[in-house]
């Protein structure tokens, strides 16, 4: 895991919110496939079941989802944002160039290999064009659409599920856990009880 840090005042909450927002518009960019070779114009006819290899449906489709995870720690009068993911060199470029979320200009931290020796509680996980929350009040999985780029996924918070998700945790066990507990958040079919 990698992380990036964010200080910010305790007065400017709102810069988490911008700062989820701004990672849930996200997209890693592309990895090449391959090596760049010229083919002649004969052969680029054989080679076309290699071209669109995105996701389905604008799914993403790959080795894993590129999470992103976002943890705040407010101690002393100060607030720190943390933001984990599998790679940061981009989401640092992406969070700079976007200014807005960031009071004091654009984010100027490096990547952090280790993780900052703080308390530090999950405020919510984003992939390209969703964010997800975990809801106090929510008994059941629900969604809503925030923007027409973005959805928001509310799960229940439980408290297990919570504590499991800390920073040091990789995509992989992320992802693992996410999926088998928003199985089982979901609700049963009308009647089918």
């Amino acid at each position: 895991m990698e992380y990036g840090m964010i200080p910010f005042p305790v007065d400017k909450t709102d810069m988490v919110e911008n700062i989820l927002l701004d990672l849930a518009r996200f997209a890693p960019p592309p990895s090449p496939i391959g090596y760049p070779v010229n083919v002649s114009d004969s052969l680029r006819g054989g080679l076309s079941f290699m071209e669109g290899t995105g996701g389905v449906n604008g799914l993403f489709s790959g080795s894993l989802l590129p999470l992103t995870r976002v943890y705040v720690s407010m101690t002393n009068g100060e607030g720190n944002i943390l933001v984990a993911a599998d790679s940061m060199a981009e989401r640092i470029r992406w969070i700079s160039s976007r200014g807005g979320a960031l009071a004091g200009g654009p984010f100027s931290g490096g990547v952090l290999k280790d993780l900052p020796g703080k308390d530090w509680s999950l405020v919510g996980i984003t992939t390209p064009g969703w964010m997800l929350l975990f809801d106090e009040d929510a008994l059941t999985a629900e969604q809503d659409a925030l923007d027409s780029d973005i959805h928001v996924a509310y799960l229940p918070a439980g408290e297990s599920v919570i504590g499991f998700l800390s920073p040091d945790r990789s995509t992989a066990e992320t992802l693992s856990l996410l999926t088998e507990y928003l199985l089982s958040c979901l609700p049963f079919r009308e009647g089918d009880e």
